[in-house]
C-alpha cells in the first residue's frame, strides 16, 4: 500500500497547479464507511462537443482517508485537447473536502439527540480552470451538510446542502466575479451485481438572491468491473449554465469511456 500511495502524492503533485464547471465528486467517494486508506487512477478517451469538436485524454486521480467519524478526500484531473490539429492542456481541477460524522447533537445541557448514523458536516475547496469553458481560473470556498437517506449493499441514496459557497472566477476575457451561491445535490448508487455499478448525481446551485443566474448539472456513470483492481468506465455529464461566460454555450456535455484501476 505504501507504494501505491507514494505513486497517488506524485500524480497530486503534478497537478496541483490544473475541471468541468461543475465538479461532480460522487462517483469518486467510497459509498460505505470501511476504515483505510483507498484510491483510484483512471484513464479516459472523450468525445465532446462544446464551441467546437473536440476529441480528449483525460486523468483522474483520487486518493481518501476514512476513519470512523472523519473523511479526507482528494482530487485532481487534467485534460489533454485534440483540436484543429493541435494538442494542449486545457483544463484541470483539485479538490480537497473533509467530512465529519455527526452522530449527535446537543439538546440541552442534559439531552443529546442521536443520528442514527444520517448526518454528516462537510467542507471543502477546489480550484481550476477550463479554457473550453472560458474560464481562466476558478476558486471555491463551501461548507454545508450531507444526509444518509439509504444505504444498502445493492443501494444508496444521499443528499447534500452547501448553504454558502463563496466562488472567485476569472474569465478569459478579463471580467472577474466574486458571487456567494447556494449549492444542493441528490446522488444515488446502485449495484445489482458486484460487477457492475451505476452512479448519477444531480447539483442545483443558484447566486444567492439571483435565482435567474444558475448552473444545474447531472452526471451518469457506469462501472464494469473486469478484474480485482480494474474497471471500464462509461461517463455522461451535462452541464446547463443561465449566465456562462462570454461566447461560451449555455448547456454542453460530455461523454467519456476509459478505465479505472483502484488501490
Amino acid at each position: 500500500m505504501s507504494n501505491k500511495l507514494v505513486i497517488a502524492v506524485l500524480f497530486y503533485l503534478i497537478l496541483l497547479s490544473a475541471a468541468s464547471q461543475i465538479m461532480n465528486i460522487e462517483r469518486r467517494r467510497q459509498q460505505f464507511d470501511t476504515v483505510g486508506w483507498f484510491g483510484n487512477t483512471e484513464w479516459q478517451l472523450i468525445a465532446e462537443q462544446n464551441s467546437k469538436q473536440y476529441f480528449t485524454f483525460r486523468n483522474l486521480n483520487s486518493i481518501e482517508r476514512q476513519t470512523y467519524k472523519r473523511n479526507f478526500l482528494l482530487l485532481s484531473e487534467l485534460r489533454f485537447v485534440r483540436g484543429e490539429d493541435q494538442t494542449f492542456a486545457n483544463a484541470g481541477f483539485i479538490h480537497f473536502r473533509y467530512t465529519y460524522k455527526i452522530d449527535e447533537i446537543p439538546v440541552d445541557s442534559a439531552r443529546v439527540f442521536k443520528t442514527g448514523n444520517f448526518l454528516r458536516w462537510e467542507s471543502f475547496i477546489q480550484q481550476q480552470y477550463n479554457a473550453l469553458l472560458g474560464v481562466s481560473f476558478r476558486n471555491l470556498v463551501g461548507t454545508g451538510l450531507r444526509f444518509k437517506i439509504i444505504q444498502k449493499p445493492v443501494i444508496s441514496f444521499f443528499s447534500g446542502v452547501t448553504p454558502i459557497m463563496h466562488e472567485y472566477e476569472r474569465e478569459k476575457s478579463g471580467i472577474v466575479h466574486s458571487d456567494l451561491r447556494f449549492s444542493c445535490y441528490t446522488a444515488l448508487n446502485y449495484k445489482p451485481e458486484q460487477t457492475l455499478t451505476f452512479i448519477t448525481a444531480l447539483y442545483y446551485q443558484p447566486i444567492w438572491f439571483l435565482a435567474y443566474d444558475h448552473r444545474i448539472s447531472w452526471e451518469a456513470n457506469v462501472f464494469v468491473r473486469i478484474s480485482k483492481n480494474f474497471d471500464l468506465t462509461i461517463n455522461f455529464n451535462y452541464l446547463y449554465d443561465t449566465q456562462p461566460p462570454q461566447s461560451i454555450r449555455n448547456h454542453v456535455y460530455n461523454i467519456f469511456n476509459g478505465l479505472r484501476y483502484n488501490f
